[in-house]
């Protein structure tokens, strides 16, 4: 492996296998206090949006959105705003610190080259995709504020009509955090990560484009954490799936279904369902988690999967997260009377092409 400039190897080694890489003091104490300055002066300035995606907005705006309090919910600056397909305000040269959020810019540069080549995934290193692919932004917490349990990233037949429509997807998470004197004990705020008791034994998240949907746990004959995989093109027809892993020597896909159609079984199902009907081997079909099972009522009374383990990182100022988009599941624990604040963003690898091989199923 190439020499990485600014990260640990073992960094790396953590992210290939589903767990969550934390550095404490990525940045310096000076560093976090100059850009939580501009987040915070950009924030009270009337800059930042407001997505109502945090707990507290989904909750309030149900029940009145008169009483909604945008200041208790999440808000964003943006480098890039999707619907109005500009730069958003984050790369503006006019507004706040400028140079404080450009350093930020060229740390992030290094970071992604970093993590292209120890994982191995040159596509994050590109950057002639597009400007919607530019995701950076400071991110603001309010009292109260919560993400839930979720991952950041699904396989395109996940997402519907709109699932093969953009060109790139989201590989890499990370977050620097700016916060000061942070006491997660009386603060909370915490990142909440769901990882495997046991390490994966192969690498997660993709496997030729095709994206991870679950895994097989682990088994006194077989000890290893397996990553699974959806094949959604079957004949490159859209919709037309299939479940696989890795073979022992990594050089095959190990099929455990025939083929499926994408709708309705990827948005009706559940763990109990792939394990007895979909899954042609009982053995094997016992061992399936979703990574992210579609909510539901059967769902909820079955629980949560017992081979997940959690891990809780503080939002200490100066310390970097970085984690894979696609294989980690987490939430953001609500926080307690303090703004919670953060520079964050993905980065993005090429999607897909559109099956052109049939129709689309949903």
């Amino acid at each position: 492996m190439a020499a990485l400039s600014i990260l640990p190897e073992s960094a790396i080694n953590t992210i290939d296998r589903g767990g969550i890489a934390v550095i404490k003091d990525f940045m310096s104490p000076s560093e976090v206090s100059r850009l939580r300055a501009d987040a915070s002066t950009l924030y009270y300035d009337g800059q930042f949006t407001v997505d109502a995606l945090a707990g507290y907005g989904k909750t309030a705006s149900a029940k009145d959105k008169a009483s909604f309090d945008a200041t208790k919910d999440r808000a964003v600056l943006p480098a890039y705003i999707p619907s109005q397909k500009k730069a958003g305000p984050f790369l503006s040269t006019t507004l706040g610190d400028v140079d404080a959020r450009q350093k930020l810019t060229t740390t992030i540069t290094a970071l992604r080259s970093d993590l292209a080549k120890g994982l191995d995934r040159p596509g994050i290193d590109v950057l002639d995709y597009g400007n919607d692919n530019h995701e950076i932004s400071f991110t603001r917490f309010g009292s109260g504020a919560l993400l839930q349990k979720h991952i950041d990233e699904h396989h395109e037949e996940c997402k519907g009509r709109v699932g093969w429509s953009r060109p790139t997807r989201r590989s890499l998470s990370w977050l620097v955090y700016l916060n000061e004197d942070w006491d997660a004990n009386n603060d909370g705020g915490c990142l909440r990560t769901y990882q495997r008791k046991a390490e994966s034994a192969f690498s997660v998240g993709s496997r030729h484009g095709d994206l991870q949907i679950g895994w097989l746990k682990p088994t006194a004959d077989d000890p290893r954490e397996r990553p699974v995989f959806l094949d959604g093109r079957r004949g490159n027809v859209s919709g037309k799936c299939a479940l696989y892993i890795d073979s022992d020597d990594r050089e095959r896909k190990v099929y455990l279904t025939k083929e499926f159609n994408s709708d309705p079984y990827l948005f009706l199902t559940s763990d109990f369902f792939v394990q007895n009907l979909l899954i042609q081997n009982h053995d094997l079909g016992k061992r399936f988690h979703y990574l992210e099972q579609p909510k539901s009522a059967l769902t909820s009374y079955l629980g949560q999967d017992s081979g997940e383990q959690i891990k809780d990182v503080a939002p200490t100022g100066g310390t970097l997260v970085v984690f894979d988009s696609v294989a980690l599941p987490h939430e953001v624990m609500p926080t307690v009377s303090r703004e919670r604040w953060a520079a964050s963003g993905w980065f993005h690898e090429k999607q897909q092409p559109e099956p052109t091989g049939g129709q689309i199923f949903l």
